[in-house]
């Protein structure tokens, strides 16, 4: 038996602050689970539930006819039933309303905060207790999608006008114990374009939950499962049961998850940690071990989690270095692990597994070498692993994988409804139909770039999500409630399948340019296993992940790079900073999305790689046949460091050749994200070219006011376009650096003629501008022969459709 050292590894970090939403919502469940069980402590799956006056109601379709007035009145629109505001919906819970319990357990923490901070902010930040529930309206709905099936939303509109002058400045919203106010800077769901604005975080005017009825006599999607009342943990043995039925029927039935699976012996990792050892009276541990010393056959799992900022002044942070790399070996308590760690190893031996993988104990970080090596083996790591566990529903690792949750909200609600909704009348289940949206991708773990690739990579994720535990696998997707598959109205699915079913935005009135607004990024396992072409989705959705050190970002894509060039039958040399060489010149057309993007003060990649931006970027999908490239990529010149092409880059840069224009900005405004600007030719007889449609990687400031009677500063800039299709040209924005015929990327640009909008319904009167401005760029692209910046340029007459007379080699950085 190997001692178990209580010997202290940990490092301890204090913090103050407050309880997070997640724990918020765990005191709630506590709460109404308490009362709730007290007046129902028998749950009978076939009777109808126990339902308050106002969720009744929905039910009846004499309640969704209402008036013009009434809607003028009170928000209310069409066939919506007026509900209840969130502190009744509350107390209706604990009265025992099966359909408030459901409703109230499944409010996403971080929306539900964004909807207090809109009112808290529209009313001067405070509202009393006894006034609370008028400073919310509460309505809800059914939309039928199918004879059996329909949708059941529930949506509270802020009413801060409700309060009297005398409310504002005294007390929080829905105040309490239950609803402390919270601002982290890790939550997950904060969407910011500033400091200020990521320490209050998001604000909106509107929260919203879907559920789903399904009628049980018609339907034909997968079973329903009845959670036992027993379940009150995601810890239970009833979840480690499922867990393992979906971990036997994935290897031995699934032959998309075990195609990729080696027949002989598996690369193991440089560590592993042992999580069946006991020390003194039993007390568990784990303990490092070896991993080219095991059995070659021998099966480990993984883990993905946040390592985040602990809001808990007593969470022990521990990290594999040589001082803690005797005592890992020697092993350690349990205990002595952050909460996270701990019940991983628990986790694994439940499922049978003896060997655990965690990156922050199975790598040696105080040895720059070795963690290269390891993330560059990150790919065999999570792709040869039996099985991921994801720590879904924790920022941090203090908050562990096990949650607490009340049973009964997950129990499908019964209810009888009518005829007249559009579906056949009966009893049906109240289902959630956005479960994986919400518990999965919208989780504080989803968040995270670093953990993109881990759940990418994986053949198997269990996810820990903070009600209960879900399974995804390059197969199907299975949740507790649907332990079969989640039905095709609520799986993970991708952009256009979602389109096909209705979900999601429509699609963009032309194909023909990727510069349309972008929607969130959703990752499909199933999808990304069958496809070899989707690198530009990947970075998109890699981009949208925060990463604590951005120095990582070409580190934590690279696992993926291996796989994608393993796919595609790439050599490691076609790997261009975050960019393939057989996509470019296209690929250099990607774009900052959504925010201001921002480059960092040490190099990271040269600026014509997406790699160089922090922020969200959209990639162009690869080129397709009706676009023609006027622009040629000579050369691709990158030095790595510790020598791994697809690892961190110390230089870089693009020889091209085509067709350049140059010109004055002037900047008299702020220049940023998707903007217009007027390119001011150096020929002023030509007249300024006017853009409607750019991209600027960054922010360039304004200098200087056009009003202010002093001379106007101006920027120096050079237009080289890439691609065209008669009608349009997109390209770089290029200013040039110190030396000549060297430049860097400050953006990129779209222009358009009058006849390529015709069919999009333009007026004549609107053609004709852009027509004359279509001129003016010609003429600008005709060339210069004052223009010097080159490293070499080619004379000729007419060699192109914009009858442009000199190309011009150029080094791009």
């Amino acid at each position: 038996m190997t001692a178990v050292s209580t010997a202290t590894v940990v490092d301890r970090t204090t913090t103050d602050q407050p309880m997070d939403a997640v724990r918020i919502i765990e005191n709630i469940n506590a709460t109404v689970a308490a009362r709730y069980t007290l007046a129902n402590p028998v749950y009978v799956p076939s009777a109808v539930s126990s339902l308050c006056l106002a969720c009744k109601a929905i039910f009846d379709v004499s309640n969704t006819v209402p008036s013009l007035q009434t809607l003028s009145q009170n928000g209310r629109r069409p066939g919506e039933v007026v509900h209840q505001s969130l502190d009744n919906v509350a107390e209706a819970a604990k009265r025992g309303c099966h359909l408030c319990i459901t409703v109230y357990m499944h409010l996403d923490p971080a929306a539900l905060r964004a909807f207090r901070r809109y009112i808290n902010a529209s009313i001067g930040r405070e509202s009393p207790d006894s006034t609370a529930g008028r400073l919310n309206s509460g309505f809800a709905s059914i939309h039928p999608i199918a004879r059996d099936q329909a949708r059941l939303n529930f949506r509270w509109v802020a009413c801060p006008e409700a309060a009297s002058p005398s409310d504002k400045g005294k007390m929080g919203l829905l105040r309490g114990n239950s609803f402390e106010p919270y601002a982290n800077k890790n939550d997950s769901r904060v969407t910011l374009s500033s400091e200020a604005s990521f320490n209050q975080g998001r604000m909106d005017s509107e929260l919203s939950v879907e559920l789903i009825l399904m009628n049980p006599i018609y339907a034909v999607e997968p079973g329903v499962r009845t959670i036992s009342a027993k379940s009150t943990s995601t810890a239970s043995d009833e979840c480690f049961e499922i867990a393992r039925q979906w971990l036997d029927d994935c290897s031995f039935n699934h032959m998309k998850c075990s195609a990729n699976e080696a027949a002989g012996p598996i690369q193991k990792p440089t560590y592993l940690l042992d999580v069946t050892i006991k020390g003194p009276k039993g007390v568990p541990g784990v303990k490092l071990v070896d991993g080219q010393f095991l059995d070659p056959f021998t099966e480990y799992v993984t883990l993905s989690h946040c390592w985040g900022i602990s809001r808990d002044p007593n969470m022990k942070r521990i990290r594999l270095h040589k001082k803690t790399l005797g005592a890992l070996r020697q092993g350690v308590a349990s205990s002595s692990l952050p909460k996270t760690f701990a019940e991983a190893a628990i986790a694994t031996a439940k499922l049978g597994y003896r060997y655990l993988w965690i990156d922050a104990l199975c790598i040696m970080h105080d040895n720059e070498k070795s963690v290269l090596e390891e993330v560059a083996n990150m790919h065999r790591t999570y792709g040869e692993a039996t099985l991921n566990l994801a720590a879904t529903g924790a920022p941090d690792d203090s908050t562990g994988l096990f949650f607490s949750r009340n049973a009964l909200a997950l129990q499908p609600a019964t209810v009888e409804v009518g005829e007249g909704f559009g579906i056949s009348g009966g009893s049906y289940k109240v289902l959630r139909s956005t479960i994986w949206e919400d518990l999965v991708d919208a989780s504080p773990l989803a968040q995270r770039a670093w953990v993109f690739q881990e759940r990418a990579l994986s053949k198997r994720t269990l996810h820990f999500a903070r009600n209960e535990i879900l399974w995804e696998c390059q197969q199907m997707c299975c949740s507790e409630v649907f332990p079969k598959g989640l039905p095709v109205t609520m799986k993970n699915m991708s952009d256009q399948e979602r389109r096909q079913n209705g979900i999601g935005p429509a699609s963009p009135v032309s194909e023909k340019s990727f510069n349309f607004t972008v929607p969130k990024a959703t990752f499909n396992k199933r999808t990304h296993h069958q496809r070899t072409t989707n690198w530009h989705s990947l970075v998109e959705a890699y981009t949208e992940g925060r990463q604590t050190y951005t120095s990582d970002k070409l580190l934590g894509i690279s696992g993926l790079a291996r796989q994608y060039l393993s796919r595609n039958r790439l050599k490691p040399s076609d790997y261009a900073v975050g960019l393939w060489r057989p996509t470019l010149p296209h690929s250099l057309l990607w774009r900052i999305h959504d925010s201001v993007g921002k480059r960092p003060p040490k190099y990271r990649a040269p600026s014509w790689t997406w790699a160089s931006i922090d922020g969200r970027v959209s990639v162009p999908a690869p080129s397709q046949a009706s676009k023609q490239t006027c622009l040629e990529v000579i050369e691709v010149d990158v030095q790595h460091k510790n020598n791994d092409p697809l690892g961190l880059c110390e230089y870089g840069r693009i020889k091209v050749r085509g067709f350049m224009g140059k010109g004055s900005l002037r900047r008299t405004r702020d220049f940023w994200g998707h903007c217009s600007f007027n390119l001011v030719p150096m020929n002023r007889m030509i007249g300024e070219v006017k853009f409607e449609n750019a991209w600027f990687d960054e922010r360039l400031p304004k200098l200087s006011d056009e009003g202010a009677g002093i001379m106007i500063e101006t920027l120096e800039i050079y237009i080289l376009p890439v691609i065209d299709v008669m009608e349009r040209v997109e390209g770089l924005i290029l200013c040039a650096t110190m030396k000549k015929g060297e430049f860097r990327r400050l953006g990129i640009f779209e222009i358009c003629n009058g006849t390529g909008q015709a069919a999009l319904g333009m007026s004549p009167e609107v053609r004709g501008p852009t027509q004359d401005n279509w001129d003016r760029f010609k003429s600008v692209m005709k060339g210069d022969p004052e223009m010097m910046n080159f490293e070499e340029r080619l004379d000729h007459e007419n060699a192109y459709w914009f009858a442009s007379d000199y190309t011009y080699t150029i080094n791009i950085l």
